[in-house]
């Protein structure tokens, strides 16, 4: 994927994206279909294929539960890493991917870890510093509902200023906490066209996965009355829709990235030249 010279339209930034996704479909789906596939595979040992049972058996062992879930976020992002140096070409196959994948992986792995602990205590803390003031202004309760939003909005301000911050993690050799920075610049004034840009993702990932969902619930149901080990495997068919949807959101987010990235770049290239 080619940096730009010029800022890029929400519908250039999609067009692009599509036809980048249609040149190296088979390549993308491979890397985007690790996650989901390695979540499948190691939910389906630890707690059956058998879509009925699963949920309960999930419950039932929360430290095992657990366990699942971090293998599956450190796989998450050892295929993210992966296939962000795949698109942006820094690697020529997916295997050299998967094996240059190994130091990025670990900085995208800590930082995004940093962002979810540090974004969750300030948030916390928020939340007591208002709601102790409520309590103690003895103000109508309701209020508390209006914190909870208040809350729920500043999360979504952060997750937008820092949505190009896996990129930067990857792409990059800037120190984590650097990156943060950095990332927060690249959509400082330019905060509205990013919302939209997630927002148009969003929306496009959540009709394909509503179309799919309710497609593959209907089979996973009928089969399950013949077999719950057959209705497991048949669940296997989510993959490549969770793979799809992860290439919907990432490719236009990283164009959004490298065009911002260009665009930062233009005035100190202009001042080296001079």
């Amino acid at each position: 994927m080619n940096k730009s010279e010029e800022t890029l339209t929400h519908a250039e930034l999609i067009s692009r994206s599509w036809q980048e996704i249609k040149g190296r479909f088979a390549p993308f789906m491979l890397l985007a279909c690790i996650a989901p596939a390695f979540s499948w595979l190691i939910a389906g040992l630890a707690f059956g294929l058998d879509p009925m049972t699963q949920s309960a058996a999930q419950q039932q062992h929360p430290l095992l539960m657990l366990l699942v879930s971090l293998l599956s976020a450190l796989v998450g992002s050892y295929g993210t890493a992966a296939l962000i140096l795949f698109i942006c070409k820094r690697t020529d196959t997916p295997w050299q991917a998967l094996q240059t994948a190994w130091h990025p992986f670990l900085r995208l792995f800590g930082g995004g870890l940093l962002m979810s602990v540090g974004m969750s205590a300030a948030l916390m803390l928020l939340g007591i510093l208002l709601g102790g003031a409520v309590y103690l202004l003895g103000a109508p309760e309701v209020l508390y509902l209006f914190i909870l939003l208040f809350l729920f909005l500043c999360a979504g301000v952060l997750m937008v200023y820092f949505c190009l911050l896996p990129y930067l993690l990857v792409l990059t050799d800037i120190p984590v906490l650097s990156c943060f920075s950095a990332a927060f610049h690249l959509v400082k004034g330019r905060f509205w066209f990013t919302l939209g840009l997630l927002f148009l993702v969003g929306l496009i990932s959540f009709g394909i996965t509503m179309a799919a969902g309710i497609a593959l619930s209907i089979f996973v149901t009928v089969f399950s009355l013949v077999s719950g080990l057959l209705a497991g495997i048949l669940s296997f068919v989510w993959i490549p829709v969770a793979g799809l949807i992860v290439l919907i959101v990432q490719v236009p987010m990283l164009a959004l990235y490298l065009d911002r990235v260009s665009i930062h770049q233009a005035p100190q290239e202009t001042a080296d030249g001079q």
